[in-house]
């Protein structure tokens, strides 16, 4: 997960934007189109501040903490890898549970935390970022920016992408990203076990 393109594919997948989308759409659904998208994008920002955070921290944090890159990564592709099931075989925003949106906007709570920045993009940002160095850091950070970018543009459609794809469509699409990170998460597994050996 060192490369670019690699990292921006993981941060892509754990944001989860079309597992999002209809959260989204549901929270805002009687807000106008042009305050639609000034939510989604406050949001958004919010949560880029969040794991950009994360990401320029992340080594710190695991020196604070005194984690091992082993632990690390062996906790990481768990989480993920349950979250990947989780999206394969049905996501927690599918479609029986639209709710109502509330008469005031939203703010932070729940679209920026714990929708867009989670728990799985907080801890793939603290991941990432504590791996290497500076440039390291930078290129996780541009990778993220990135991911984050596209994330965003399809969740600023989001009205439009939900009423072209249909719920099936979207059902699918997210089951397939899922099927991705579930390979990633066990890439992240291997890879700490091989930590765990070496350092011994």
């Amino acid at each position: 997960m060192d490369t670019f393109s690699s990292m921006l594919i993981l941060f892509f997948l754990v944001m989860n934007p079309l597992g999002n989308l209809p959260v989204f759409i549901a929270e805002l659904d009687r807000q106008p189109p042009e305050r639609y998208r000034f939510i989604v994008l406050r949001e958004c920002l919010i949560a880029l501040a969040i794991l950009l955070l994360f990401v320029f921290c992340g080594g710190e944090i695991l020196k604070a903490l005194r984690i091992t890159q082993a632990s690390l990564e062996l906790a990481g592709g768990i989480i993920l890898f349950m979250i990947a099931i989780k999206l394969v075989f049905g996501s927690a925003s599918g479609g029986g549970e639209k709710k109502s949106a509330p008469e005031s906007e939203p703010f932070i709570v729940p679209l920026a935390i714990p929708l867009f920045a989670g728990p799985a993009a907080m801890s793939t940002a603290i991941l990432v970022g504590g791996r290497g160095g500076f440039m390291h850091t930078l290129e996780a950070a541009g990778a993220l920016a990135a991911a984050w970018a596209i994330c965003t543009a399809i969740l600023l459609s989001g009205r439009y992408a939900g009423k072209f794809l249909g719920a099936k469509a979207l059902s699918a699409l997210e089951s397939l990203m899922g099927l991705l990170l579930t390979t990633m998460a066990v890439e992240m597994i291997i890879a700490g076990i091989k930590y765990a050996f070496l350092s011994k």
